[in-house]
């Protein structure tokens, strides 16, 4: 909230974004609503004696939650879809309220000590931030982008104010104070003439500069502005995957190609040396002492940019696993996400019989303790995945597969009457055993013939 409060937005706006943000709760919170729900109604029934009555009847408690089991299955049904279809909306009506706030008014992202790129051409570096609306600077540090070849200028200013001009929202206005303005006018220059150029700087009280931002605004009004795996729903997701898999597989064979053919390259130079002589293709000792160090120093930089190389290729295929996983997990979370409503729901109702506490003291306790226990579980494995220690496809499910036999477990001990949580039944049987060993007193023994 400290992003969008007190930064000039309407409430409405920030109600807006919420909003759509809020969304994303719904595939969490379903699941535990439907864990507690359960819990409650089965310890109501079990705590009223209703169940009793149900069974004493000749009513078995499996024929007791079909009718709730069917309900349960059409959430399932309805969640999935959900996850399928509202959520990437969701995300992408989010993404494009977002994007166009910080376009509109790009102090809202400013921290302050970091190097931003939220104004379009620019980099800066505002060491601190104030104003009702944010938009008051100072000590600026602002560098102008171009491409290769062409005029830049970096700009540092004790003051200034970055706000959307009042008669055109489609430009920024840009107003520094007290600074300097280095420029390096070097287009259509050759390499000697910028040598001998001396730098150029210029000294300013004020310096106003205006930032269009039409083609930025316009295009992110109906269109989404990212390109991330999330705003997919399930068919896109299921062709991205395919898509990285293609790609993928051609770009390890590529690096296996590559690495393969630079081995082969000096390994038939290293065939060329006598084995019995041990005479080498070059001397190096018969070179001058300049050539050798020129060859020492070529040697170095080989071995370098080969290091460099393999270190690049590492931490790119890091990468690749980690969205490839990201993506996976993201796909599979719409179906697992479904079964664990099914799963937390035969969890809840076997615990709401078994322990028979409505209302809703005993029964959150259980759910939270339960829904952090999955939590931790579900979140562990997909952190394992993102990492490549695990499958992303287990990943996805191995909350699932750990839960559903303890919701086997509870279901036949719901339906045996069993008293699961009952702590004598553990502990008399561990008590009778021991009292075999003890001692009896005869005094005792005597006065219970008394």
């Amino acid at each position: 909230m400290e992003k969008f409060v007190g930064k000039g937005l309407e409430w409405y706006i920030i109600a807006e974004l919420l909003f759509w943000l809020g969304i994303n709760v719904v595939q969490l919170v379903l699941p535990l609503t439907i864990l507690l729900g359960s819990i409650m109604a089965m310890g109501g029934f079990g705590e009223r004696y209703e169940l009793a009555a149900m069974k004493a009847s000749g009513i078995s408690l499996t024929r007791i939650l079909a009718p709730l089991f069917g309900l349960i299955m059409l959430m399932s049904i309805g969640l999935y879809f959900f996850g399928d279809k509202v959520m990437p909306y969701s995300q992408r009506k989010a993404r494009t309220i977002y994007f166009n706030i910080l376009q509109t008014k790009p102090t809202v992202s400013m921290k302050e000590g970091v190097f931003l790129e939220s104004v379009p051409g620019f980099q800066m570096k505002i060491n601190k931030v104030s104003g009702e609306n944010s938009e008051k600077l100072e000590d600026v540090f602002v560098h102008q982008n171009a491409s290769f070849g062409e005029n830049t200028m970096t700009i540092i200013a004790k003051k200034g104010n970055l706000a959307p001009d009042k008669k055109n929202n489609n430009f920024l206005k840009m107003e520094l104070y007290n600074g300097v303005a280095y420029t390096d006018n070097i287009k259509n220059k050759s390499f000697e003439q910028r040598k001998k150029q001396e730098n150029q700087y210029t000294k300013f009280d004020t310096l106003n500069y205006f930032i269009d931002i039409s083609d930025l605004l316009n295009s992110g009004k109906d269109e989404d502005p990212g390109n991330s795996y999330k705003y997919l729903d399930g068919a896109g997701l299921k062709h991205l995957i395919d898509s990285l898999n293609g790609d993928y597989k051609k770009y390890y064979n590529d690096v296996k190609t590559n690495l393969f053919n630079q081995n082969y390259y000096y390994s038939t130079y290293v065939k060329k040396v006598d084995t019995v002589k041990t005479t080498g293709v070059f001397d190096l000792k018969k070179q001058k002492v300049e050539d050798q160090d020129k060859v020492l120093n070529q040697a170095m930089q080989m071995v370098t940019r080969d290091q460099d190389n393999l270190n690049y290729s590492k931490e790119d295929i890091i990468n690749k696993e980690k969205l490839y996983s990201k993506v996976n997990i993201h796909y599979q979370r719409n179906f697992s996400y479904a079964v664990t409503c099914i799963i937390f729901f035969l969890i809840g109702a076997s615990l709401g019989a078994i322990v028979k506490k409505g209302g809703i003291g005993m029964p959150v306790i259980i759910s939270i303790i339960i829904f952090v226990i999955y939590f931790i579980l579900n979140f562990s494995a997909e952190n394992m995945a993102k990492n490549g220690n695990l499958d992303p496809n287990i990943a996805a499910w191995a909350a699932n597969i750990i839960a559903l036999p303890f919701s086997i477990l509870f279901c036949f001990k719901a339906n045996q009457d069993s008293e699961l949580f009952n702590s004598s039944v553990y502990f008399d049987p561990i008590i009778k055993y021991f009292s075999k060993f003890r001692k009896t007193n005869k005094s005792e023994e005597h006065s219970r013939y008394q």
